[in-house]
């Protein structure tokens, strides 16, 4: 068994935010931090984490207090954060390989290929475009194995 793991923001938010697959991707996280194993993620993971809650306290969708408080949740998780120039180089290259506009899913698939670990996502559309590609991209909405 793997003892490591990546996660993507759309995994991430869901563990602060009450959202479809929340339940799930809190199961997922409690069997990842009782087996302790190492959750990697890019430093991209708080820009975007923090973006997005900031965004819904903007369209009223979080109260300002909700969105401090989910802020300091992101901020309390045991998540190593990787960056390395192959890492850089390697989300270049899954761009252009996949056709893909941004670098986005494309750091988060680079950390996870240079730690050997499985990334989990929530993003359907990136599980769609990649899993038969690439088996180690996991989706919370399909379960815990």
């Amino acid at each position: 068994m793997n003892s490591k793991v990546c996660i993507d923001a759309s995994f991430f938010l869901k563990l602060v935010l009450p959202e479809d697959y929340s339940e799930e991707a809190h199961a997922v996280w409690t069997e990842w931090v009782n087996k302790r194993k190492n959750i990697y993620a890019p430093y991209l993971l708080i820009n975007e984490t923090h973006s997005v809650i900031r965004n819904k306290v903007y369209r009223k969708e979080l109260t300002s207090e909700e969105g401090t408080m989910a802020s300091a949740v992101i901020e309390e998780q045991d998540i190593i954060f990787w960056y390395s120039a192959i890492s850089v180089k390697a989300a270049w290259d899954y761009a252009k390989k996949y056709n893909r506009p941004t670098l986005y899913d494309s750091f988060y698939m680079s950390v996870a290929e240079e730690t050997e670990s499985e990334l989990w996502t929530a993003d359907s559309r990136l599980v769609n475009s990649l899993k038969v590609e690439i088996p180690r991209v996991k989706s919370v909405m399909d379960g815990f194995p």
